[in-house]
């Protein structure tokens, strides 16, 4: 007989690829729960094994949500009962409760403890985010509220695992990497007069976004920059759209969105993945993120600065070129002494990588976990 496990993600879940890739994989032997924001994506409405909860929107505002919450979880500890994310969750009496990140872990917590389940955490990053800064000791109350009842973890990275030592937490590291199965993309070689980086998600003030127009603006006339930004229409993108016209005229252009399954196939048409980000904070430094895994999965080489983990991914694999620094002169240069043909090797060597790095062999960790946890 099938267990059934309960997925709780405070996020808008058709656009989380980890949690996604969960949802899909889990399925697979399982009858799973999902508890998150906003309806199932159209891919997977109707998947075999899993139903959605959606949560009231009513709750989605995540900062304000998280101070409310730490206040109502010192004054009075039975507080999550109360929100709709525990209440769905203990109703459905799961066999296990897989919680997505900290915030999830108080509802993910008490379900199991009042159920008799299993509980896991997935970490997914640091709990330094530029924007968690003051919401720290939020985090670290949890995390040692509730770090005892935790039967296992997961996180996304080497660096992240070592961060949570501090609460008990030894997690198993699941790369962000895509399912590389159903999608074998056709290279084609870079032609060294119009080489195309491409660049996908989130545009932030936070994340210094502007320094990669500024690269291209001081780049050869040969690299154009694609920016697909998961946030159109914001202050800050259209502050990037006046930037890139005057000082990268024709060189820089700006696209919609595209669901977090169809990234891959769209991306494979360009040559080059690009993501400096300057670590404005330790989770910065440290990030693994899935553009990176979905850039290798893709066919493309990689351009970064010198962050930690994904430099060391570049580095073992071969697969891109890292600048000395996130100085746009430095990005600039690297790309200037960077020939067509050496994209070319970078690019096989990233698909190369994705047949290590995929979410078959990633995904099968938590698979493996689970079937340990149901065993006992």
């Amino acid at each position: 007989m099938k267990k059934t496990v309960g997925i709780i993600s405070l996020s808008v879940i058709g656009k989380d690829g980890r949690v996604l890739r969960q949802v899909e994989y889990l399925s697979r032997e399982n009858n799973v729960h999902v508890i998150g924001y906003e309806p199932a994506p159209q891919k997977y409405d109707g998947l075999p094994n899993v139903t959605w909860h959606e949560l009231p929107s009513k709750y989605f505002r995540f900062p304000l949500w998280s101070i409310k919450l730490f206040a109502r979880l010192i004054q009075a500890p039975f507080f999550p009962r109360s929100h709709a994310a525990f209440r769905i969750a203990h109703q459905l009496q799961c066999d296990a409760y897989h919680a997505n990140n900290w915030d999830a872990l108080p509802f993910a917590a008490m379900a199991a403890k009042q159920n008799g389940a299993k509980l896991v955490l997935d970490i997914h990053e640091s709990y330094d985010a530029w924007y968690w800064g003051w919401i720290t000791p939020i985090t670290k109350y949890i995390f040692r509220k509730y770090s005892k009842q935790i039967d296992t973890s997961t996180t996304a990275g080497r660096r992240y695992a070592e961060q949570h030592k501090e609460f008990g937490l030894d997690p198993v590291v699941v790369l962000n990497a895509p399912d590389n199965s159903s999608f074998v993309p056709a290279f084609r070689k870079t032609e060294q007069t119009a080489i195309q980086l491409i660049h996908h998600g989130p545009a932030t003030h936070a994340r210094t976004s502007d320094l990669m127009i500024r690269a291209i603006a001081l780049s050869a006339p040969r690299y154009k920059l694609r920016l697909t930004l998961t946030n159109p229409g914001t202050n800050y993108v259209h502050y990037l759209e006046r930037l890139a016209d005057q000082i990268a005229p024709g060189r820089v252009t700006f696209h919609p969105p595209v669901p977090p399954f169809d990234i891959v196939s769209e991306i494979a048409q360009y040559d080059i993945g690009f993501f400096p980000l300057p670590p404005k904070n330790y989770n910065y430094l440290i990030t693994l993120p899935n553009k990176l895994f979905e850039f290798m999965t893709a066919g493309l080489a990689v351009c970064i600065g010198p962050s930690l983990s994904m430099a060391e991914i570049v580095r073992e694999y071969q697969c891109g070129v890292i600048a000395p620094s996130f100085d746009p002169a430095d990005i600039a240069k690297v790309l200037n002494d960077t020939s067509a043909e050496q994209w070319n090797d970078m690019r096989k060597a990233s698909l190369q990588a994705a047949k290590v790095l995929n979410a078959e062999n990633e995904m099968g960790k938590v698979l493996g976990i689970y079937r340990e946890l149901f065993r006992e």
